[in-house]
């Protein structure tokens, strides 16, 4: 498959609070997103660096590593995006999350037992919102931004074909 636009990408954030792993759950495509960016991964360098080592340049391995966050912008709008946003913000609990990726068709929600037919593309992860913030300014467009931390690992899932 060739590349293909960013255009109509969804951020799904789940209805509930994760209880445990075990969790099933729907979820519904946050509204208004102008940009979703991330994750932004990272990982931890150790310097294991000593009076003996070859040749005189640092070595490293690898930590702990750091799945880091999505960040989000958003048109401002009366029962919008930002709200479900804030609400999750404001009881600071766990959320599962997916970027689905416009190539996977055109499905805005998720649940467990929802099946694909065709392509598809997403990130998976559970995190918590960690910041809201909205824009007002005098010349442009009322907006927000967000930004979701994601907790453990995510899962970049693929699919070629159908899948239930």
């Amino acid at each position: 498959m060739a590349g293909f636009a960013g255009k109509g990408t969804r951020l799904i954030m789940s209805a509930n609070p994760i209880i445990d792993a075990s969790t099933v759950w729907q979820g519904a495509a946050i509204g208004d997103l102008t940009n979703i960016s991330g994750p932004t991964m990272s990982a931890e360098e150790i310097d294991i660096s000593s009076h003996d080592t070859a040749g005189n340049f640092r070595e490293f391995v690898v930590g702990f590593k750091d799945a880091g966050e999505i960040s989000l912008e958003g048109n401002l709008t009366v029962g919008g995006g930002a709200d479900d946003l804030v609400d999750a913000f404001k009881d600071r609990a766990a959320r599962r999350f997916a970027v689905v990726f416009p190539a996977t068709g055109t499905s805005t929600s998720i649940s467990s037992t929802e099946g694909y037919i065709g392509a598809w593309l997403r990130w998976m992860f559970d995190g918590t919102v960690s910041g809201v913030e909205t824009a007002t300014p005098y010349d442009d467009k009322a907006g927000f931004s967000a930004t979701v931390r994601i907790s453990g690992a995510p899962a970049l899932l693929a699919s070629s074909g159908s899948t239930t």
